[in-house]
């Protein structure tokens, strides 16, 4: 923790210094150099299938992180031998406008490098998605790089269309096709609009110095803290606005920056011709994808026997266990060694940047070999979700009340086809989590019981934040429903918090025609909660 806090405040102070060194006719190549900087570590994220290099364990990613810091070093070194250029500092000229980094670096985060977001909006396979980022960002560098080398004149009214096209393009949160298009024409938009602010320093290097530079930058890297603990904060902490609201805005100060940039640039641009190399380095880069789309494999149903069937509820917290360590690895395992046919997510991050930005549901469906089922309920990134080796003949997504929740709840249907010609319809949950909210937790009872209608062959599974003997819980028990740890005399049956065990809050409900055997709550801190394990016959 320590270590990644200095390293992020070197990196804040590294930027505004380095920039003072080279913007006196190099502003505009440290804009490419940042806009390719960004496109490799997007080729770092995507070669390990959205899981930071800076998680993985093993000597191969100790060996890369290595290799980063040694080319880091010497880069460094090599820029140390060049003559500076840095200037005095001046109380004329704008130096404002380089605060829009920050919130630059802020949709960076969350959107235009977030592989795993694009993946869950499209619903298409991460390689495509992984070298359609890529593609995107060959696109930005190479139009940052044209707009570079030719004349300024009537820049105004272009850089104002791609303010705007930038903040239609972060505000609309859509799927399919239109979220991959709309992802490619803000990633030229950002690409260009940064090339326009930065260029703009060499306009009046001589009146802008390094002490100007750094408050603005400085600025820019307080706005981009704020933005990103208003996004997130937003599902603890109730505020007067939707976090929704944070991406435009962050696109209009990046738009209003770079139109004021505009009206400093000279006419004609200085003796830069256009440098291509840097898109050219990221279109070499697209290999990448392409080797992980060729290795690909969808996970393939099974066709199952006929009952029993092995079910499992499992709340990941995001994929951090309880020091801290976003673990997949320890997760899959503990899945895997109960080999369940059908299993119930909770807390699933499919790109949150505060869980490191990973497609959680994808690396599990391909380490387990097992196909799945999305529910989101906090937007279209977190919620719920169904694994299953078995075929899930349909599916769908629902909304619990209330509908004004800071993270709101839902829950998620499949019908699952155990072979055989019979079914077991799965309904995977999540409640509201305050322990006074009781009142909140049986309006969901309620609408999942009417949902479920008294069925047979159905199993509700899930983290139902509530405690035997709540009325949350007991309505289930009165509808009908048998809890698995009951039938199999499993007391107290402690899931929370797994490394001191206290509270029995995660539930395998079934219908009376159904039968549980196997029944086990399994051990370890791979999350902070333990997983409920079941076999279910007729």
């Amino acid at each position: 923790l320590y270590l990644a806090i200095a390293g992020t405040v070197l990196f804040v102070l590294f930027l505004p210094a380095y920039l003072s060194r080279v913007r006196d006719g190099g502003s505009g190549r440290f804009a490419l150099g940042l806009l390719l900087g960004l496109a490799l570590d997007t080729a770092l994220h995507g070669a390990f299938g959205s899981y930071d290099v800076a998680w993985q364990a093993g000597l191969g990613a100790l060996l890369l992180i290595l290799l980063l810091v040694l080319v880091q070093w010497l880069s460094l070194v090599a820029s140390l031998r060049t003559p500076g250029r840095d200037k005095a500092s001046s109380s004329d000229g704008p130096f404002w406008p380089t605060l829009a980094v920050g919130p630059f670096l802020f949709l960076q985060l969350l959107i235009f490098q977030n592989i795993a977001r694009l993946t869950a909006l499209t619903g298409w396979m991460q390689p495509l998605v992984f070298g359609w980022v890529l593609l995107s960002q060959v696109a930005g560098l190479a139009m940052a790089a044209w707009i570079l080398s030719q004349s300024r004149r009537g820049l105004w009214p272009i850089t104002g269309l791609l303010g705007a096209g930038l903040i239609f393009a972060v505000a609309v949160s859509t799927p399919g096709v239109v979220a991959a298009s709309l992802f490619l024409a803000g990633q030229i938009a950002i690409a260009v609009l940064l090339a326009v602010i930065l260029a703009a320093l060499d306009a009046r290097a001589a009146q802008t110095g390094l002490a100007r530079t750094t408050v603005a930058h400085g600025i820019g890297m307080i706005l981009l803290g704020v933005l990103l603990f208003l996004f997130y904060g937003a599902f603890d902490i109730r505020l007067p606005f939707s976090n929704t609201t944070l991406p435009p805005v962050a696109a209009f100060i990046i738009g209003l920056c770079a139109f004021s940039a505009v009206l400093v640039l000279p006419a004609e641009p200085g003796p830069m011709p256009t440098l291509w190399q840097p898109a050219v380095l990221v279109l070499i880069l697209l290999v990448l994808p392409l080797v992980g789309l060729m290795r690909w494999r969808m996970p393939e149903p099974v066709a199952g026997d006929g009952y029993p069937v092995r079910i499992m509820t499992y709340n990941l917290h995001n994929g951090f266990n309880t020091d801290g360590f976003l673990g997949m690895e320890a997760l899959a395992r503990v899945i895997e060694s109960e080999q369940p046919d059908v299993v119930a997510l909770q807390e699933v991050s499919r790109g949150w940047v505060i869980a490191g930005s990973l497609d959680m549901l994808t690396w599990l469906s391909q380490r387990l070999g097992m196909s799945y089922v999305s529910g989101p309920t906090a937007g279209p990134l977190w919620g719920n979700a169904i694994l299953s080796r078995l075929p899930i003949r349909e599916y769908q997504a629902h909304a619990l009340p209330p509908r004004d929740l800071l993270i709101r709840r839902g829950f998620l249907w499949a019908r699952i086809d155990v072979g055989g010609g019979e079914e077991l319809d799965v309904i995977a949950t999540h409640y509201h989590n305050p322990e006074p909210d009781s009142a909140i937790r049986v309006e969901q009872s309620r609408v999942i019981l009417d949902f479920w209608g008294g069925a047979d062959r159905t199993a509700l599974l899930g983290d139902l934040n509530g405690r035997p003997g709540d009325p949350e819980i007991e309505m289930l028990r009165q509808a009908g429903l048998r809890d698995v740890l009951d039938l199999a005399g499993i007391s107290p049956g402690y899931t929370n918090p797994s490394n001191q065990p206290r509270q029995r809050i995660d539930y395998i409900w079934i219908t009376p025609d159904l039968a549980a055997s196997d029944v086990l709550i399994t051990s370890g801190t791979a999350s902070d909660h333990l997983g409920v394990v079941a076999t279910v016959g007729r």
